[in-house]
């Protein structure tokens, strides 16, 4: 039995080796075959359907920005020059007023009843100095008696003179026409010399005051032209017109200047709050783009660049290339480096694009879409 086993296994050896043999020329032959066949057309993707639009050439306005505060051309807290209590208040919180009219009066009775006493003595003295006036003529009185009445005549008057001004400053009357704010006494209060009665805002228009850093003050001069929001009125541009410059420097090396609004709005307020704005056109070949077309990465700011077609049966392409950047505003960006003017570029969809894509370009912009403007 073991005689048989052995003679057996130089014939296994042999099968196996064909067999492997026969394997091994197998795939060598199909190998010759694979490669002699022709080759499948290769996948070509469907273009990527991209806004565009081109690198324009033109004018784009700079902005000096700063901040600023509203105040009335006329505007004062009405103070009482004199101590006394309240006895007629003809006028209601918001009131307009002309120049002059009567808001506040304070108790005058007892100047008044002076006011008698000193007019009956100014009286006495120009009687009495018309009548030495006469008699001189004659040298029945002395230059001297004469010369002592019109002292005494001219005291008396002076007397009641500082007595009327003293009535008069017991009646508080609008320094200039204009709109009340609300009242701060009442009708027997008693008010000390200093105290505020009421606010009172002239119609005569508002500055605006703001300042701006000693490195901007060339820019700055007076007739300036502004562009002038306020937080408080939304979509409301304003125009101001620089008006007066500070000759001084603040310890903060900045110069205060203050400019008047064109036709200000009835509800802009003193005291509001001011964003002003000075432009300045910046050289006439500055390249500018659409903002949704720069994309950024870690490596910088980039644009897709569109290629032309390079014959009636294949699509354009884009090229990714490094831009640097400046000026943002309103949707646009001023391009200093990277495009040429007339260059078209990818303003949306540059997620499903890569460098060499194929597109399918239309001629408009997200932001044309929306309704933005060029600067």
């Amino acid at each position: 039995m073991a005689h048989v086993a052995a003679s057996t296994r130089p014939l296994i050896r042999h099968k196996t080796l064909w067999a492997m043999t026969g394997l091994v020329l197998g795939g060598v032959a199909w190998g010759l075959w694979y490669a002699r066949q022709p080759a499948a057309a290769g996948y070509v993707a469907a273009p990527v359907k991209v806004a565009v639009a081109p690198v324009s050439q033109q004018t784009f306005t700079r902005y000096l920005q700063a901040i600023g505060e509203l105040e009335a051309v006329e505007e004062v807290s009405v103070p009482a020059e004199v101590g006394g209590r309240i006895v007629e208040l003809p006028i209601e919180s918001g009131q307009r007023v002309e120049r002059g009219q009567v808001l506040v009066r304070l108790n005058d009775a007892p100047q008044r009843g002076q006011k008698v006493r000193l007019q009956g003595q100014v009286d006495n003295a120009l009687v009495r100095l018309d009548r030495l006036k006469k008699l001189i003529h004659s040298n029945s009185v002395s230059r001297e008696a004469l010369d002592d009445a019109q002292a005494q005549y001219t005291t008396a008057r002076g007397a009641l003179q500082e007595l009327m001004a003293q009535i008069e400053q017991r009646t508080i009357r609008a320094p200039f026409a204009g709109t009340l704010g609300i009242r701060k006494v009442h009708v027997g209060q008693y008010v000390n010399p200093g105290d505020t009665l009421i606010n009172l805002i002239g119609n005569q228009g508002l500055y605006v005051n703001f300042s701006v850093p000693e490195q901007a003050m060339a820019h700055f001069k007076t007739g300036s032209p502004l562009l002038i929001e306020l937080d408080a009125l939304p979509g409301q541009p304003l125009t101001a017109v620089v008006s007066s410059v500070d000759p001084f420097l603040d310890s903060s090396r900045t110069l205060s200047l203050q400019a008047r609004l064109q036709d200000p709005p009835a509800a802009a307020l003193p005291r509001m709050f001011a964003r002003v704005r000075l432009p300045q056109a910046m050289p006439e070949n500055t390249l500018s783009l659409p903002e949704t077309a720069v994309t950024y990465s870690a490596y910088g700011e980039d644009v897709y660049l569109v290629q032309p077609a390079l014959d009636a049966q294949s699509a354009p392409t884009v090229r990714r290339v490094s831009v640097k950047t400046g000026e943002r505003r309103d949707g646009w960006v001023v391009i200093n480096q990277g495009v040429a003017p007339g260059d078209q570029v990818v303003t949306s969809g540059q997620i499903k694009l890569s460098d060499g894509a194929s597109i399918d370009p239309i001629n408009s912009t997200a932001l044309a879409a929306d309704g933005g403007t060029q600067p």
